[in-house]
């Protein structure tokens, strides 16, 4: 049989407490959506009342409880979802605008520097068909770090035969509202990605994501180089100025100028390595996109157990 999990399906955005008792300490909002349940008290502390501690990772505490039920009156509902499988491992080795991975590893010098502003970023080097501000001085942003790495791949891979202009750097900073999820239609449109089978499915090697903590706000544009399955941990590349990044680094591990180009060998056994059900948990509205790269060796886990 698959394996399931618990999670309590919000409909409408619904207040959390420090306890299972809406005279409690208010903790902020949960918004609608699937949230992972921790705990349940069904029936507490009468009949008439049901509680959940749901995983929140945009709440300080990460965990919060919620009021199902009063009476008659239900809240949210409790589901028993499968556990997705891992996904199968694309090698793109008859894709003729796959790069290999090494491509864009060699390009992660460049962002050593680079510290976060989210106005006034600025590019370490020139992109084919548009004009861009360069460094110095060297800060970007989420959409312009990813912007830079990837089309500079491709492009240095592919020369004419991939293409990048105006209306794809605008698509990359969601200019317009016609299309919260650009940076993913770029990728696709342009040849850099396949789209995902699902917002939710676990993310193949070298994903983009484009995310939303609320709709429409709170934005982000993030790559994970790689998925650990059995323990669901990802390794997210990012320019942020949270969870220990002031730049490019990985999520939870650190900034490149710190700890290196390079991330930790077992990365996944990392205690601040953000697990995909947070980030979906975080990122309530999202897509990915995944992008056609080949000979894999970053992560450590092409060819290792997982």
């Amino acid at each position: 049989m698959p394996e399931t999990y618990r999670v309590a399906r919000l409909p409408i955005r619904l207040r959390g407490f420090v306890a299972p008792d809406t005279g409690s300490q208010f903790e902020g909002y949960v918004e609608p959506g699937d949230y992972h349940v921790l705990e349940e008290k069904l029936g507490f502390p009468t009949p008439d009342v049901d509680y959940a501690r749901l995983e929140v990772p945009t709440l300080g505490a990460l965990d919060t409880w919620v009021c199902l039920r009063w009476r008659t009156q239900r809240y949210a509902r409790l589901l028993d979802l499968d556990k997705p499988p891992p996904v199968a491992r694309l090698t793109f080795s008859e894709e003729p605008l796959a790069i290999d991975e090494e491509r864009l590893t060699s390009l992660l010098g460049a962002f050593r520097d680079f510290r976060y502003e989210l106005d006034l970023a600025r590019y370490p080097w020139v992109l084919p068909g548009i004009v861009l501000p360069l460094a110095p001085p060297a800060v970007n942003n989420c959409c312009t770090f990813v912007e830079a790495l990837a089309v500079k791949a491709f492009a240095d891979a592919h020369g004419s035969a991939f293409e990048w202009d105006a209306r794809r750097h605008r698509q990359m900073m969601v200019a317009s509202s016609e299309d919260y999820f650009s940076p993913v239609t770029a990728a696709v449109e342009s040849g850099m990605a396949i789209p995902a089978p699902s917002p939710d499915v676990p993310p193949h090697p070298w994903t983009l994501v484009q995310g939303w903590r609320n709709q429409w706000r709170s934005g982000h544009t993030f790559l994970v180089v790689d998925h650990h399955a059995a323990t669901d941990k990802v390794l997210m590349l990012e320019s942020n100025s949270a969870y220990t990044l002031d730049g490019v680094g990985y999520r939870g591990i650190g900034n490149l100028r710190d700890k290196g180009l390079l991330p930790p060998a077992r990365w996944w056994e990392l205690e601040d390595v953000w697990t995909w059900r947070r980030v979906c948990a975080t990122y309530l509205f999202r897509q990915q996109a995944w992008l056609k790269v080949r000979n894999r060796k970053l992560s450590g886990l092409e060819n290792s157990t997982r």
